[in-house]
């Protein structure tokens, strides 16, 4: 693994590191990469990709949305999600069947297996969510995620 720290030798770079280091948006992006790296790693002993995570943890929480419906949630491209979606639907984890109200739509649906994996999967969810706060008290995790939700919130509307 590659040491995103500065050697002793170079101050030029360490001072640019320690410049990072207070930028909020270089902190969550960090974070974010970091957690990302260790969730994946994981799910993929699962057999499960990085976008399939995303897409199988919005329908395990509602099924049967459109891909419209998904790419919003999740943020994509309709054709990224579309992809996704193919390739858990090869997987045998998720169904796309025709809306029988609106033929234009297509539906997105668990299969039995997409259900059942689903307690492993958020098993391991938890244990990064855990390894993510572990050198935190309970009172500051608590308070990381009240302070996340309010810089996710005061950007939503930028």
């Amino acid at each position: 693994m590659v040491s995103l720290a500065a050697p002793e030798s170079d101050p030029v770079a360490a001072r640019a590191r320690a410049g990072l280091d207070e930028s909020l948006g270089f902190l969550i992006a960090e974070a974010e990469r970091a957690s990302k790296r260790v969730l994946f790693a994981r799910i993929a002993e699962h057999g499960i990709r990085r976008g399939g995570w995303f897409v199988l943890r919005t329908l395990w929480e509602q099924e049967g949305i459109t891909h419209r419906e998904l790419a919003q949630r999740l943020g994509l491209m309709e054709s990224s999600v579309l992809e996704m979606v193919r390739a858990l639907e090869g997987d045998g984890l998720v169904t796309r069947t025709r809306d029988t109200q609106d033929r234009r739509k297509v539906r997105i649906e668990l299969t039995a297996q997409g259900r059942a994996i689903e307690p492993a999967l958020m098993e391991v969810a938890q244990t990064v969510n855990e390894l993510m706060v572990r050198d935190l008290t309970q009172a500051e995790a608590v308070l990381l995620k009240l302070l996340l939700k309010k810089v996710r919130d005061s950007l939503a509307d930028q």
